[in-house]
């Protein structure tokens, strides 16, 4: 069940100590009631370890655990009572609204009709207790003290590392290039054909997926890649969108088929899709829905699902089949050894191999089952003892687990400490294949009480090792974009709804909701039909839910009030998305509110009842574009508040107060007023929330003087870790104006804790002094930043000196005009003595900008010269580089080319007075685009990969010796450009043998190319479809070439070997023919012989 009854009733019984329940029971009238509710809940939790493991098998058990479980939750409610009516008398006696739970003030005080009601439901509440403590005798449990908050790895949560994908076996590398030749091979019995991957529950189908999808030959083959979700309750709509080729906020109004599948079609269009379908449940996703959607798309496309039920796959008229087999023994071991052993040294646990190999027959070949194990294992000492205990262990015998879900993944789940097991249920009231962002979760463990800090570590930051540690134990699995975003196997998804029951449930359109049981009470609900206007009547039926998340929602202001009177009990809250405009009074009546998240609405008024939500400890408003004002009872009753997210949204001013909520740990857009009005606050109230750890501040203008910042001390926040500072951007300044800023930027120096700094529309001519240090003590000030953003700083000359910043990994400078040239930022390197110092074996140590690895200069309009001396070292670790909109640049230093020894990929655009690029030894990947003056690209030895965009006077490409791939953008050009041609003769020159004395590397290897890609205009494509043409020996020397016109519905596909040419090219005014290498009129769907 999704409440877990021994986590939960250690937490109520240590609220309740710090309650103090003397003073409570003189309060509510209950002398010695509160004593013995701890007592029976004291007693109750010794017995719920025994009862929870038993619950699966007895039917009894569960149903004293259920009814002790509706107990817990209404006692949640009247402790939650108690704590607001203390906070309330606590205010009437003290100035300080923070000071809570002291009574000296209670002999005067007359009890109100609530100070009784509440006394009588915690007499009732022992009553309750009572009997089900006798109840308990009936089932002989066992006495266990409840588990200990406690780190249950052997390996510290907080560096816990995330795998690559787990590979093991020979059979799966086989089955990957194997089915890879057959997607990209030509074959056009249907512009788009089905190949399927079929095998059992946590088999590898999806790992196996995921090796296809990334490899190169997949990349290179394909114009368009998707990756998708389907399950068994997929969404005609969500998948559409997902599908899409374009940003989803395109498709933001369109919520019908009828209006999706035109755009979608539109969108792919003449591309070449590649596209995944994972978890495929039904044959209709194809049949009925995306057969006739992706019927516009190129020949040659794929789809590839993954299922495990074969008749689906036929249904789908796969026309290959793969089925995936159990892993050995001896690859099961190997795969146990791989996840274990995170340092790679196998040979710490081969003494315990005879223990593992019995484990994993256990498992049964299952891939999933394997990796959960090694999660148990990982929190084990590596003795034989602890291993035994895992192979010995009772829950391998569990029966009644639901289809598919082995007794490992049980295991896996009975071994979490109680903190961690209700944490890993919450899942289940997430859609199947949700992906879950990090911070969303982890926000709403804590809103619903699951998180307990211990030490100096903040819940937030416990919560995010909780989360880290679920994906140590591999019950979590990192997304395609890295730890931040996870998600669930559908087995796990299974298990955790499995274990939550009836509690969580995830509604969809048509969905049927209830059930056969009149006790059930359903406590936590994801609405995912956005059409419907009301909430079903089951889930306000016994009034008990306590999360709804309902995105995209169309309720009426009308219906959601009628809604807030009868789920006065809900802790959790997320209508984002919604099409509500106007929150009704009656929100004030969810004084258990925890979370609220009302982001991306056209909400324009927060109503002021918002000040009895006196639990809430989350509010988010981001993006709410027509909210102009908070209410004044957020400062002055929110006393719990640890997150208040405005980001996006632009309020005329902060509500005065604000110092009092000194809980918060986030605060996003603290927005400062430039007119001071009654009513608002100033930055000074900043000075008491000495607990924030993400804060951004903006219209800093509205500061009037130094004093008034320095008052803010940003300096003392001691686990500040991102920090925000914004002016109103396009200010026209006065010179007196400038000189402010700058005295004002001054004074708002952040702690040495920071982690990320962004500084944006900043006025003034220079950067304050804390971020232009240029002596050692720059490493002290800032030891920890990460990340600095830099944007809008029109007047600054000079770029800010960082150099020595000693951990600084990603810097963006944006849109600073007045920069004409940029150097000085890197005297602090030590000079080498000889050219090549700093190539290999960098102490980064004596470097600038030692562990920079992403540097991106944006819009430096005026920007002509970049000063790096070949004796200063800097950047020996950078890997990307992004020059962007550099009109004036006219070169590259020679200390870049000479130092920057681990740069991949440069993109350059808009650089109109860069003449060549040269001599970057170990660039992989280059893109340039709008380069109006550039004439070479030469000595890139490494360089895989070029893209080249609009660049006219491009004429030499040299010593590209490892260059594959290739792209070419120009819908203005009449024929290919000669680099490419001169390519071509070079290479017959050579063939023949003739003029070696002449020979010149300025054109690309086009026999070496594995791809070209060109998009260009109809003449252009005209030329490629005719035999006769100058492009034809260009192109028909390169393996595979695809062309496309500028909307994409003209293309132009062609393969070496084997030989194909295909185009929907249609023009009457070709020639004929027998000038086509395809035939037809150049519409060619069928193979012909090379010319």
């Amino acid at each position: 069940m999704a409440m877990i009854l021994s986590a939960f009733v250690c937490r109520f019984g240590e609220l309740l100590f710090g309650l103090g329940k003397q003073e409570v029971e003189m309060l509510f009238g209950v002398p010695g009631e509160i004593k013995k509710l701890q007592n029976k809940l004291h007693m109750i939790s010794e017995v719920l370890a025994d009862a929870e493991r038993r619950r699966i098998d007895d039917r009894a058990i569960d149903g004293w655990l259920k009814q002790l479980k509706d107990v817990m939750y209404d006692a949640d409610d009247i402790l939650d009572l108690c704590l607001i009516e203390a906070d309330k008398h606590s205010e009437g006696s003290s100035s300080n609204s923070s000071v809570r739970f002291s009574f000296p003030f209670l002999p005067a005080i007359r009890k109100l009709p609530v100070d009784h009601e509440i006394g009588t439901k915690i007499r009732e509440l022992n009553k309750r207790l009572e009997e089900i403590w006798r109840w308990r005798s009936e089932f002989n449990l066992e006495l266990i003290s409840p588990d200990m908050q406690r780190a249950t790895s052997q390996i510290s949560r907080k560096t816990s590392p995330v795998g690559e994908i787990d590979i093991v076996g020979s059979e799966i590398e086989e089955h990957t290039q194997s089915l890879v030749d057959s997607l990209i091979k030509d074959d056009r019995r249907r512009n788009i054909l089905v190949f399927a991957i079929v095998g059992a529950g946590g088999i590898g189908k999806t790992t196996l997926a995921k090796r296809i999808h990334n490899d190169r030959r997949i990349e290179e083959g394909f114009s368009v890649k998707k990756w998708v979700c389907v399950s068994q309750d997929f969404d005609d709509i969500n998948l559409l969108k997902d599908i899409y080729d374009g940003t989803r906020d395109d498709l933001a109004g369109d919520q019908s088929r009828s209006s999706l599948e035109p755009k979608v079609e539109s969108s792919l269009g003449g591309k070449k899709l590649f596209l995944v379908l994972d978890d495929v449940w039904t044959a209709k996703v194809w049949c009925d829905l995306l057969c006739k959607t992706l019927k516009s798309c190129a020949v040659g496309g794929r789809i590839l699902v993954t299922t495990r039920n074969e008749q689906i796959a036929r249904q789908m008229l796969a026309v290959d089949i793969r089925r995936v087999n159990k892993l050995s023994v001896e690859d099961s071991w190997s795969l146990l050894c791989n996840k274990v052993v995170l340092t790679g040294e196998e040979g710490e646990i081969q003494h315990l191999q005879d223990i593992g190999m019995e484990i994993v027959k256990k498992c049964d070949g299952l891939p999933l089952a394997i990796k959960a194990i090694a999660g148990v294992l990982c929190t084990k000492e590596m003795t034989r003892r602890a291993w035994e205990g895992v192979l010995e262990s009772a829950a391998w015998s569990t029966s009644g687990l639901p289809d598919d879900v082995q007794q490992a993944l049980y295991l896996s789940y009975e071994d979490l400490p109680s903190y961690l097991k209700q944490c890993f249920i919450y899942f289940s009231l997430f859609p199947e294949d949700y992906a879950f962002k990090l911070d969303y979760v982890t926000e709403l463990w804590i809103a619903e009480g699951f998180v307990k800090a211990e030490g100096s570590s903040t819940m937030e930051e416990t919560a995010e090792e909780y989360y880290r540690e679920l994906i140590m134990r591999n019950l979590l699995q990192p997304y395609f974009d890295g730890p931040l975003r996870c998600q669930m196997h559908d087995l796990l998804h299974c298990l955790a709804r499995y274990v939550a029951r009836d509690e969580s449930s995830v509604v969809g359109k048509g969905h049927q909701v209830g059930s056969s049981n009149e006790l059930m009470k359903l406590r936590r609900v994801y609405l995912t039909d956005n059409e419907t206007t009301e909430i079903p009547d089951v889930f306000v039926k016994h009034g008990s839910l306590r999360t709804l998340l309902w995105h995209w929602s169309s309720i009426s202001e009308t219906r959601m009030d009628a809604v807030f009177h009868k789920l006065s009990g809900l802790r959790v809250l997320d209508m984002s998305f919604s099409e509500i405009q106007r929150l009704p009074d009656s929100l004030g009546n969810l004084i258990h509110l925890r979370y609220l998240n009302i982001s991306y609405t056209k909400i324009s008024v927060i109503p002021e009842t918002i000040g009895n939500l006196r639990n809430l400890q989350f509010l988010a408003m981001r993006e709410c574009c027509y909210l102009s004002r908070l209410p004044n009872g957020i400062p002055v009753n929110l006393h719990n508040l640890r997150s208040l997210d405005l980001e996006g949204t632009e309020v005329v001013g902060m509500p005065a107060g604000l110092g009092r909520l000194q809980n918060l740990h986030t605060l996003r857009e603290f927005t400062l007023q430039s007119i001071r009005a009654e009513g608002c606050c100033t930055i000074e109230e900043l000075r008491s929330l000495s607990c924030l750890t993400d804060l951004s501040i903006a219209r800093l203008e509205g500061i009037s003087s130094s004093s008034e910042a320095r008052a803010a001390e940003l300096s003392n926040k001691p686990k500040l870790s991102i920090l925000k500072l914004r002016c109103t951007r396009d200010l026209q300044p006065s010179k007196e104006e400038m000189r402010r800023i700058e005295e004002v930027f001054e004074e708002l120096h952040p702690p040495p804790s920071l982690e990320e700094l962004w500084i944006e529309y900043y006025f003034g001519r220079e950067f304050p002094k804390w971020m232009a240090e240029t002596s050692s003590s720059a490493s002290i000030l800032f030891p920890n930043l990460r990340k600095l953003v830099v944007e809008g700083c029109g007047h600054c000359e000079r770029l800010p000196l960082c150099g020595l910043l000693p951990n600084l990994e990603y810097l963006l400078i944006w849109n600073a005009p007045s920069v004409i040239d940029v150097g000085p930022e890197f005297s602090v390197g030590t000079s080498s003595t000889g050219s090549g110092g700093g190539r290999a074996g960098v102490d980064t140590s004596k470097h600038a900008f030692p562990k920079l690895k992403d540097l991106t200069l944006g819009c430096l309009c005026n920007w002509q010269e970049w000063h790096w001396d070949k004796g200063i070292q800097a950047m020996p670790c950078l890997k990307y580089l992004y020059l962007i909109n550099c009109l004036k640049l006219k070169s590259l230093p020679e200390g870049l080319l000479l130092h920057a020894t681990s740069l991949a990929k440069l993109e350059i655009s808009f650089a109109d007075s860069l003449t060549a690029l040269e001599n970057l030894l170990s660039l992989t990947t280059l893109d340039v685009n709008n380069c109006s003056k550039l004439e070479k690209v030469s000595n890139l030895p490494a360089l895989t990969t070029l893209e080249v965009e609009a660049c006219p006077k491009l004429k030499v490409l040299e010593n590209l010796q490892s260059l594959k791939r290739m792209e070419l953008i120009d819908y203005e050009m009449k024929s290919l450009p000669s680099y490419v041609l001169t390519g071509v003769q070079r290479d017959k020159m050579k063939r023949k043998r003739v003029h070696r004395h002449t020979e010149k590397s300025e054109g690309v290897h086009t026999a070496h190319l594995e791809k070209l890609e060109i998009h260009c205009g109809t003449e252009l494509i005209r030329k490629i479809c005719q035999r006769a043409s100058p492009e034809w020996p260009t192109i028909q020397d390169i393996q595979q070439v695809h062309v496309y016109s500028k909307d994409g519905s003209m293309h132009v596909l062609y393969n070496k070997s084997p030989f194909s040419f295909t185009t929907n090219f249609n023009d009457t005014t070709t020639t004929s023919s027998s000038e086509t290498p395809s035939g037809s009129n150049g519409i060619g769907l069928r193979s012909v012989p090379p010319p």
